[in-house]
């Protein structure tokens, strides 16, 4: 009803053209809308109340609290805006409120973003908490606690009529805008906000590209490419503000994060002995998965919330977080959920000090019935054979990897496999396999030969078939067969003298003592020396 301020010029142009052009039955209907409408009018907003056909940007310029707010409009010449006979509604900071305004804010950005919406807003459609879209797009918070309304943060201290092209709002203080997810981890967490940013890539977007012709069995489109922003598909898309959507982080602050590093750098010494030191690649890899897995939660979570014993994180996955952990001063409020930091934030030892598995099924991916190929890092060399991962009673993973060569096998074959992103040192390498299939292997790291085999007296080159007897480990423990043949045989290595990829190369030397030849893996583990 306020496009039309003539209510009853319109209801008699309405009713008009319905005697000419609807049943009367249907006119009834006509008559008693616009009679209940005016009715609602009338009784919220009388006709003879002289502020309801006024201008709302006449009113504030009639208004003397609002004189710095009017000369800021007048100078960033946005008082055409709001005579462009659009509608909004303004949330505006006193004259006590601007005086006290920083030096550092800017002005122009701040209006645009803050104080000028492009509807008409009333705070009765508040229970708790809402968003409320502002020209550039931000999105602001305006909370209810008790009686009392809040726009970000600044209390709303008296509300105008509703005028021909908007209303406005008083604050008593000078309201911040929020940041987002994205600006905040612009401005506080750099390493988080480029670890998120810099991973998207453009991707084929085949519902929207035009399959144009078959060249050599594959399809060829005209291709229509999308961004794809790893991050944000699986947790939450800090990089776009709505009204709907709420996440909640537990991170640490800058500092907290330097000093959590610097003490990681000083246990593995060596090369290392700060911040500065650790691998970026590391802590994109492995540090900042764990911390997002169990650190991003659903919705705006209050502490109690985040205190619940069965606390899911936004995956949907049980998470463990000690809430006593939880600075419950820390609170930040972004525009799109809140942000807690821990009271100390530690690096967990495991990450880095801890065993790198590869379980053997992790080689390889499904791509049918018992059907499997190699993943795209394990290199294959010489003969080629089909992988499977078979159920294995008594494995890590409940299956285990099995290349079966057949009986008596000559011809070459070698695997290379990688783990990712290990730290300098020396480890030990266990290899658990099955005795059966059997074959005699030599095992490189890094391109270096091992050669601790008559540790066990297990010949040269090892022959997997002497899995089957209890072992000595480079520990000086027994690893004794499962019942189901499973063993484990381990090896120092000192090879690996700075950060990345270690890999390890098993080469086929010939048939072991059991004539059924092949490669087994249960699993691969790389463990850090303490010593």
């Amino acid at each position: 009803m306020i496009r039309f301020p003539n209510i009853h010029l319109y209801s008699r142009y309405t009713i008009r053209r319905a005697f000419l052009l609807i049943p009367g039955f249907i006119l009834a209907l006509v008559i008693l809308t616009f009679t209940g409408c005016q009715e609602i009018w009338d009784e919220h907003y009388s006709a003879s109340d002289p502020s309801v056909n006024k201008l709302l940007w006449d009113e504030i310029q009639l208004n003397d609290d609002f004189s710095s707010f009017e000369d800021y409009i007048k100078e960033y010449k946005l008082d055409t805006i709001l005579t462009s006979n659009q509608r909004f509604t303004l949330f505006i900071p006193n004259n006590d409120a601007f005086s006290n305004i920083p030096d550092t804010v800017e002005i122009n950005a701040f209006l645009l973003n803050h104080l000028i919406s492009p509807n008409i807003f009333s705070l009765g459609n508040i229970e708790e908490l809402t968003k409320l879209q502002t020209l550039s797009g931000k999105f602001a918070l305006i909370q209810k606690i008790d009686t009392s309304f809040y726009y970000d943060d600044a209390k709303i201290v008296r509300q105008s009529p509703v005028y021909l092209d908007g209303r406005y709002y008083e604050v008593e203080d000078f309201p911040f805008a929020k940041p987002s997810f994205n600006e905040y981890f612009r401005d506080k967490l750099p390493a988080i906000y480029n670890y998120i940013n810099f991973q998207v890539y453009d991707s084929l977007d085949k519902n929207q590209s035009t399959p144009i012709r078959i060249e050599d069995g594959k399809t060829i489109y005209d291709s229509v490419f999308i961004s794809i922003n790893p991050f944000e598909n699986r947790y939450f898309a800090i990089s776009k503000e709505s009204r709907e959507d709420f996440a909640t982080f537990v991170l640490f602050n800058q500092e907290q994060y330097n000093a959590a590093l610097d003490v990681m750098a000083d246990k593995i010494g060596s090369l290392y002995t700060s911040h500065e030191d650790i691998p970026l690649a590391w802590q994109e890899s492995i540090l900042f998965p764990v911390i997002f897995d169990n650190g991003v939660f659903d919705n705006a979570l209050s502490l109690e919330q985040l205190s619940a014993p069965n606390l899911l994180n936004i995956q949907g996955e049980k998470v463990v977080l000690d809430p006593t952990s939880i600075d419950p001063n820390s609170k930040i409020d972004c525009s799109n959920g809140y942000i807690y930091e821990f009271y100390d934030f530690q690096v967990p030892d495991s990450l880095y000090l801890g065993e790198v598995r590869i379980e053997g099924e992790s080689l390889v991916d499904s791509i049918g019935s018992n059907k499997y190929a190699w993943k795209e890092d394990v290199i294959i060399s010489g003969e080629i054979f089909e992988p499977i991962a078979t159920n294995t009673t008594g494995a890590s993973g409940d299956k285990c990897l099995v290349v079966d060569m057949g009986r008596s096998f000559t011809g070459n074959y070698s695997i290379e496999i990688k783990f990712r992103n290990i730290f300098p040192g020396r480890h030990r390498l266990e290899w658990r396999a099955n005795y059966r299939p059997s074959g005699e292997y030599k095992i490189f790291v890094n391109d270096v030969e091992l050669d601790q085999y008559d540790t066990n007296h297990m010949g040269y080159p090892l022959d997997t078939y002497n899995l089957q007897n209890p072992l000595i480990s480079v520990t000086g423990e027994i690893n004794r067969p499962t019942s189901a043949g499973i063993n484990s045989v381990d090896f120092w290595v000192d090879n690996i003298t700075q950060f990345g990829d270690v890999v390890v190369r098993f080469e086929y030397m010939g048939s072991g003592e059991y004539q059924v030849n092949g490669f087994f893996v249960d699993y691969l583990s790389l463990i850090p020396s303490q010593n």
